[in-house]
C-alpha cells in the first residue's frame, strides 16, 4: 500500500510541473514530446484508386469535446466498469502530449486511463454518425500513444451494419483490435465492412483490460484523419432512370452498364413520404453489358408520387435509385367502367373507374337473376382514377354483374367467379 501511495503522489507531482491538466495527463513523467521527426505530413488513405470515393471523413479540426463530437452526430457512451473518472470519454487532443496527425496541434480526438476509477476495465465507444455502407468499405483512421510509453493501450473497432445506436444493440460485430503504437508516429490503422447497410454505423472503442490509474494497461491514445472510404463494388452502375404516364399507369424506364452480383430490383411509390413496394424485377446477375429495364404501376390514383429502385444483390446488401422527378397523374377526360381483373376469378378480383368530375357514385354487385348481392362504393368520390377490391369468398360460383352510377353515367359489365 505505501508503494501504491508513494506513486499516486509522484505521479500528481509530476502533473503539476509539467503544466498537465488533471483529467488528460499521461502516467509516465518524462517524454520527449517534440512528435515525430520525420516531417511527416497528411497522405489520402489506402492511396485510393480513382473509382474509390471518400464519402465520410473528419480531421477533428472542430471543436472534439463530448458536446462538439455530439453536435456531429457522434454517439459517445462510457461503459467502463464501476463509476467513471475524471476524465470525459473522449476529449479535444492535448498538444503537450503530443500535436495532431495534421491540422492545428491540438486538433485531434483523444481519451486516456482516468477515464475509470482504480483499477477498472475501460471501453469508452465513440459511434459514428449512420452511414449507407456497401460491404467491402474501408473506415481508417490515424492514432498513436505517448512516445516510449510503457503502458500498452488498446483499441477495438466494432460494426453494426442494421443500425444499433448503443453498445447493447444486437448487431455488433468485432473488426479487429490492436496495441497503440508508442514509437512517435501517427500509424494508419483500417478495417473493412463485412456487409453493407442504409443506417450502418462503426464504432471506436477505448477498450483496456486493467486499466485506470491503479492498472498497467492504460496511458493516453490520439485518433486523427478519420475516413470512410467507398472500396466496396458497386453492384449496379445505372445510366437513365425515366418514367412515362399514360392515364393512371407509370411506366418506368431504367438501363444499367454495368452489373455486378444484381438479384433484381424492388419498385417503390411514395406519396406524402411513405414508401410501399409496388413490384419487383429480377436481375441480370453479373454484366458488363447494357441492361434496359421497365416496369408498369398500373392504376394509380390521381396524386404527385415519387419512384424508387431498391437494387439488391444476392447477398442482402442494397442501394437505392431515385427518380429525379415527381410523378403527376391527373383526372380522367370522361366516365369509364374497365373489365374486371382477374376474369374469371376465385374469390378477388379487381374493379376499376374513372370519374372526371367530383359527385355521389355507387358500384354494386348483382347476381344471374338481377338481386343485389353486394354494395362496394356509395359515397361521393373526387375526380380521379380508382381501383376496388371485391371479394366473393361467400358468394357462389356463377356469373355476376357489376354497375356503376355516377352523375347520368350508367355502365354494366359481367364477370365470373369460378371456385
Amino acid at each position: 500500500m505505501r508503494k501504491i501511495y508513494l506513486s499516486i503522489v509522484t505521479v500528481l507531482a509530476s502533473v503539476v510541473f509539467l503544466g498537465f491538466s488533471n483529467s488528460d495527463n499521461p502516467k509516465k513523467t518524462s517524454y520527449d514530446y517534440s512528435g515525430p521527426s520525420n516531417g511527416e505530413t497528411y497522405v489520402p488513405i489506402s492511396n485510393p484508386e480513382q473509382t474509390d470515393a471518400i464519402y465520410y471523413s473528419d480531421n477533428f479540426d472542430l471543436t472534439s469535446d463530448t458536446n462538439g463530437l455530439k453536435a456531429r452526430g457522434y454517439l459517445v457512451y462510457y461503459r467502463g466498469t464501476g463509476p467513471q473518472g475524471v476524465a470525459a470519454t473522449w476529449f479535444q487532443g492535448n498538444p503537450n502530449v503530443f500535436a495532431a496527425f495534421n491540422g492545428a496541434a491540438d486538433s485531434y480526438l483523444a481519451a486516456n486511463y482516468q477515464v475509470v476509477n482504480n483499477l477498472n476495465d475501460i471501453d469508452s465507444w465513440l459511434v459514428l454518425p449512420d452511414l449507407t455502407v456497401l460491404a467491402g468499405d474501408v473506415m481508417s483512421f490515424r492514432c498513436r500513444g505517448p512516445l516510449d510509453s510503457t503502458f500498452p493501450d488498446s483499441i477495438t473497432v466494432s460494426y453494426n451494419a442494421s443500425g444499433g445506436t448503443t453498445p447493447e444493440s444486437a448487431g455488433w460485430v468485432n473488426l479487429g483490435k490492436f496495441k497503440v503504437h508508442v514509437d512517435g508516429i501517427w500509424e494508419l490503422k483500417s478495417f473493412v465492412a463485412p456487409t453493407g447497410g442504409t443506417f450502418a454505423r462503426f464504432a471506436i472503442r477505448y477498450k483496456v483490460v486493467n486499466g485506470g490509474p491503479l492498472g498497467s494497461n492504460s496511458d493516453f491514445i490520439g485518433i486523427d484523419a478519420l475516413e470512410i472510404d467507398g472500396d466496396g463494388v458497386l453492384p449496379v452502375e445505372l445510366s437513365s432512370f425515366a418514367a412515362v404516364i399514360n392515364n393512371n399507369s407509370v411506366t418506368l424506364n431504367w438501363s444499367t452498364l454495368t452489373e455486378t452480383n444484381n438479384s433484381g430490383f424492388d419498385i417503390e411509390r411514395s406519396s406524402n413520404g411513405t414508401w410501399s413496394k409496388v413490384g419487383t424485377v429480377t436481375g441480370n446477375g453479373t454484366t458488363i453489358s447494357t441492361s434496359n429495364y421497365s416496369f408498369t404501376d398500373r392504376n394509380v390514383a390521381s396524386g404527385n408520387y415519387n419512384y424508387r429502385l431498391k437494387q439488391i444483390d444476392f447477398n442482402g446488401n442494397f442501394e437505392y435509385f431515385n427518380l429525379s422527378n415527381e410523378v403527376i397523374v391527373g383526372i380522367p377526360s370522361g366516365f369509364d367502367l374497365l373489365q374486371n381483373y382477374p376474369n374469371p376469378f376465385n374469390p378477388t378480383t379487381s374493379i376499376n373507374f374513372e370519374l372526371p368530375v367530383d359527385g355521389n357514385v355507387s358500384l354494386k354487385i348483382y347476381d344471374m337473376s338481377g338481386k343485389e348481392v353486394m354494395i362496394l362504393v356509395n359515397e361521393v368520390r373526387s375526380a380521379g382514377y380508382y381501383s376496388v377490391n371485391f371479394n366473393a369468398a361467400n358468394l357462389p360460383s356463377g356469373i355476376y354483374f357489376y354497375t356503376l352510377s355516377a352523375e347520368n353515367f350508367t355502365a354494366t359489365k359481367k364477370m365470373m367467379l369460378l371456385k
